[in-house]
This record gives C-alpha cells, structure tokens and sequence, in this order.
C-alpha cells in the first residue's frame, strides 16, 4: 500500500465561544458517526437544522466525561444554541449549560468530488492529531466542552472544534 505523502491545506483558528446551551441527542452504544446513525437514525440531522437559532453547523460529537451519563456513550449529535435559548427541545434530546471557553476550530480547504468527503475527514484528523497547542500557549481541554466533527462538504471542506486553554 502507498503512503499518501500530499500535503492539505488546513486552516486552524481560536475562536471564543461564549457562555450557551447545547441541545444533543446521546448514544447508547455509538463510537461515530456511522454507528449513531446506525443506532439513531439519519434524521437526526434534519432535526437540529431546524432548530434556526444555532450558533454552528450540526455536528457529531464527542462528550466530555462529565456530560456522559451511565448507560451512554462519549457519542452525541447536536448543536449549540444562544444562552438565553427557550425554545423547544426535540423529544429525546437534552440541554446544558456550557461555559464560555475557547475553540480550536480546524479546517480543510473544498474539494472538487463530492465522493472525497471521507479523505477531507481523515486530513482534518490527521491535522488535529499533529498540531501542537502549546506552541502558541494553549492546551487542550476536553473538560470544557465536546470535541465537535461538523463533517465535510464540497464547499467548505472538512471542520472539526476542540476546546482548548491558555496556558501562559
């Protein structure tokens, strides 16, 4: 097998998110995307569009420990809405408070064929695997907030967040 040695573009940006609520549906047994669909369905998406007051794109996502409740999975789909949010909560989600934190959010330039989504994923990964915080005085904290995989689109390329902390 050849090692792919191309170099992607991958932007990376902090970007202060602020004191807000997230609504997510949990997994029982899911690890990805592809099992919370399996588990959940694939309606779920359409579910938190129409919630028009997000903040983000849907995304999958992985809950920090002290979000997971016993019988769930570190697996979760959603989006995060304003603070002062009051709207309704789709029947089998549920709705935190999440502090204000910062977000390394991670980003792949578009691709041309839209059947290359899953290489723009694995760049995005890949990226977020090899990037060091420290080097610019953060680290991560996967306390403060999910680990978010928007997914990947022709247009935009692939997205994911990560909660991060200064350190200096």
């Amino acid at each position: 097998m050849e090692k792919d040695n191309s170099i992607t573009l991958c932007t990376v940006s902090i970007i202060k998110r602020p004191k807000r609520k997230l609504i997510f549906m949990r997994a029982n047994k899911a690890h990805d995307y592809w099992s919370f669909c399996e588990e959940k369905g694939c309606d779920w998406e359409g579910l938190f569009k129409s919630i028009d007051c997000r903040m983000d794109a849907v995304a999958i996502m992985e809950l920090p420990k002290g979000l997971i409740i016993h019988g769930t999975t570190i697996c979760a789909a959603g989006v995060e809405v304003p603070y002062k949010y009051d709207g309704k909560i789709p029947e089998g989600c549920d709705c935190v408070e999440l502090s204000e934190c910062d977000m390394l959010y991670f980003q792949t330039e578009p691709f041309e064929n839209e059947d290359e989504f899953g290489k723009a994923i694995d760049n995005v990964c890949k990226a977020m695997k090899s990037y060091n915080p420290k080097q610019y005085g953060y680290e991560y904290a996967l306390e403060l907030a999910p680990k978010y995989n928007y997914g990947a689109s022709k247009e935009i390329g692939a997205k994911q967040a990560i909660p991060v902390r200064r350190i200096i």
